[in-house]
């Protein structure tokens, strides 16, 4: 089965993230001087195309389900300055493997139980830069029915490169 047919079929992998949990990465995009991001994992509702073009972004979005597989689709490189997202969490070491080989500084929201846990992502964190933005408190994720919520029992941080000042970064979540 193919990526897409996995994610079409995944009701685990396709959980949407709410508004405060996007602002959370907001004033570290902006002292960045970042002008446009690439949200690859995003359709135009998404909150993160929404909250960031609320805070004056240009915003480039895409999604498996619009033709836009993050692991096929080659973004021109004047495109966008960044790359942030809530991806699969099922696919992370691609994500990361790929998110790391494009060299574009990125932000993507992840569970942090078990981050290193695998041999994979343990080696492509030892052997490139990166950052944790440490949120205080638990992002709640939604469903398409943007009704039924999913009430996480792990933490979510955003795995960063090249958008944080420090390597390790704690801020406050203000939970709508």
């Amino acid at each position: 089965m193919n990526f897409n047919q996995q994610i079409k079929t995944s009701k685990t992998d396709e959980y949407y993230t709410p508004a405060y949990a996007v602002r959370v990465i907001l004033p570290y995009l902006k002292a960045k001087g970042f002008e446009c991001v690439w949200c690859p994992f995003d359709k135009e509702h998404s909150e993160f195309v929404k909250v960031l073009k609320e805070a004056g972004f240009k915003v480039v979005f895409g999604h498996i389900e619009t033709g836009q597989d993050f692991f096929d689709y080659e973004l021109p490189p004047t495109e966008a300055d960044c790359i942030v997202s809530n991806p699969p969490f099922s696919k992370r070491d691609a994500v990361f493997k790929r998110l790391f080989e494009m060299g574009l500084p990125f932000a993507m929201i992840m569970n942090s139980n078990g981050l290193f846990d695998s041999k994979a992502r343990y080696e492509l964190f030892k052997n490139n830069n990166f950052e944790l933005l440490v949120p205080k408190g638990r992002m709640k994720f939604f469903d398409e029915s943007m009704i039924s919520r999913n009430n996480p029992n792990f933490q979510s941080i955003y795995v960063c490169n090249r958008v944080l000042n420090h390597q390790i970064e704690f801020t406050n979540m203000v939970i709508e």
